[in-house]
């Protein structure tokens, strides 16, 4: 029997096997068991993520011998046909080589007033719809909008914008989502048992992360690892050398050699790369996105999309506080840049070594270097005629370097702890107001080099103490804002009730008279003059 690909053999067969698409495959079924069937429907989504094999099981459900039903039986002669591909009524056209307004008339709207030859529904599946042409879509939509009963349309499309408003109206619209990196990780574990293979979970880890949230790119990598490794267990070592990806921890190094202008070290780092025949494109790219991990670790302090192991996101959120934000942000724009030019240039290589020597040798400004502290501020210097002379003169004269900031200590000033903490928290509240809020009112005690975080009320401590990265975030925080890395953090939660106001203040009354009488009872009883009668 000839080899078929992962991809081929693993392909869903029911829609319990279809995984991360629960909201279509539940809607569905549900549709199936009520009978309450669209004619045509849409499916949106990234590229493997499964569209046309939940095409084919839709197909398979209304086709099957014992339904329709939301669980076909994979064993009746229409199930079968549908799974191998060679059942007459259900054509696959595909529309990215079947554009025209001819292939739309010849495939579809003549045959689709016949009745099916043996099945109970005549399904087409079009894939890659929005390549058709413009008079390719006008052809179609008549069929579209009122086929005969035994025909059902199911268009899938990578690209939902370029479908004409006039078709979506027509269908029901399924958007699908990209894998999570458990989930594939999860089903390469299941493929790599059915194959007889071992694999670190860390490898499985890797391969997912460069499927990029496509189910078929994970297979289709896992294949090539598979091809590439020897007998034994896949390991990380071995996806990365099967799938020319770079390191995370040369990526690490790389960065750091540029941070301490280190040229001679990065230099180095990437001719070793380039022996292992690695792309120059490719290292641009990986950087850019280690780059952009990195502002997302400064941001946020939280992989949520799980896409590294604790230990190495932790190493990159002191990377990213080393780099600063700003410096990062630089970096990635220009390489960007870069990427442009060795798209078009003979030698690439040249121009990524230019850069990375640019980046390793400009001078970090102020704005792009971490501030783990923040200073006092100092006051204006009165500016005088002599001083503006001295300025004119040396405009070339280096700028003092700013002041060091305050050593950690154990006798640290309360006073000037709590200010440091109050500015870090109103920094937390502008990028996580959730969270944030609940460090209104906290103060810090510093004692025998222990740091204790007071909270104010009781939620507040009930709030960073029920999840556990939430309580090692803030005390990463802590020891940010303080200067002091290594010191322990202590959560408390303050016993003193919170501060009443103050009551408003009693306007002290007096009798009134006269006029202020006669205005006061017109106002209560709204009142007003009679003139006498004449």
């Amino acid at each position: 029997m000839a080899y078929i690909s992962l991809y081929r053999k693993y392909r869903a067969q029911t829609f319990d096997e279809l995984m991360g698409q629960s909201h279509v495959t539940v809607t569905l079924r549900n549709a199936i068991q009520q009978g309450r069937l669209a004619h045509a429907y849409l499916f949106c989504g990234p590229r493997g993520t499964g569209k046309t094999s939940t095409a084919r099981l839709l197909a398979k459900a209304l086709n099957c011998e014992r339904g329709p039903t939301p669980n076909p039986c994979n064993e009746c002669r229409f199930c079968r046909s549908i799974q191998a591909g060679n059942c007459v009524d259900v054509v696959e056209m595909d529309a990215a080589s079947e554009t025209s307004i001819e292939d739309v008339r010849t495939s579809i709207i003549e045959n689709a007033k016949y009745p099916p030859m043996e099945a109970r529904y005549k399904i087409y599946i079009i894939d890659e719809v929005h390549d058709l042409s413009a008079k390719a879509f006008d052809a179609l939509l008549k069929t579209i909008e009122e086929p005969p009963p035994h025909v059902i349309f199911v268009l899938a499309t990578t690209e939902f914008h370029r479908v004409p408003p006039t078709i979506r109206s027509r269908c029901q619209r399924f958007d699908f989502h990209r894998g999570t990196i458990a989930d594939i990780a999860k089903r390469l574990q299941q493929v790599l048992d059915a194959e007889g293979f071992r694999a670190e979970p860390a490898a499985l880890h890797l391969v997912a992360r460069a499927a990029d949230g496509s189910w078929r790119d994970a297979l289709t990598a896992l294949e090539q690892v598979i091809a590439f490794s020897e007998e034994g267990v896949i390991t990380p070592q071995t996806v990365y050398h099967a799938l020319g990806m770079l390191e995370d921890e040369t990526l690490m190094q790389l960065t750091d050699a540029l941070i301490d202008h280190d040229a001679g070290k990065a230099l180095n780092l990437l001719d070793g790369q380039m022996l292992l025949g690695r792309e120059p494109r490719v290292f641009a790219e990986s950087l850019i996105q280690h780059w952009r991990m990195l502002i997302q670790a400064a941001l946020h302090a939280q992989d949520r999309a799980g896409l590294y192991d604790p230990t190495q996101w932790s190493a990159m959120i002191e990377q990213a506080r080393r780099a600063g934000v700003p410096r990062l942000l630089s970096w990635w724009e220009r390489m960007a840049g870069a990427l442009s030019e060795m798209r078009s240039s003979g030698s690439p290589r040249a121009i990524l070594e230019l850069y990375l020597l640019m980046f390793a040798s400009e001078t970090p400004t102020a704005s792009a270097q971490p501030t783990p502290q923040a200073a006092a501020p100092s006051p204006p210097t009165p500016t005088t005629p002599q001083s503006t002379m001295r300025n004119h003169a040396a405009p070339h004269a280096p700028a003092p370097e700013p002041a060091a900031p305050t050593p950690p200590s154990e006798a640290v000033d309360p006073a000037y702890a709590n200010q440091l903490w109050q500015q870090k928290v109103e920094e937390l509240i502008r990028r996580s107001p959730a969270g944030g809020e609940h460090l209104r009112g906290s103060r810090v005690v510093i004692e025998d080099g222990v740091i204790r975080l007071i909270l104010a009320r009781q939620l507040a401590y009930a709030y960073f103490k029920q999840v556990a990265r939430r309580e090692q975030n803030l005390a990463h925080e802590v020891r940010a804002a303080l200067g002091m890395p290594n010191a322990p953090v202590r959560l408390e939660c303050s016993n003193e009730p919170p501060p009443q106001p103050p009551p408003p203040p009693v306007a002290e009354s007096r009798p009134l008279e006269g006029e202020e009488l006669v205005n006061a009872i017109n106002e209560t009883f709204n009142g007003y003059e009679v003139e006498g009668e004449s």
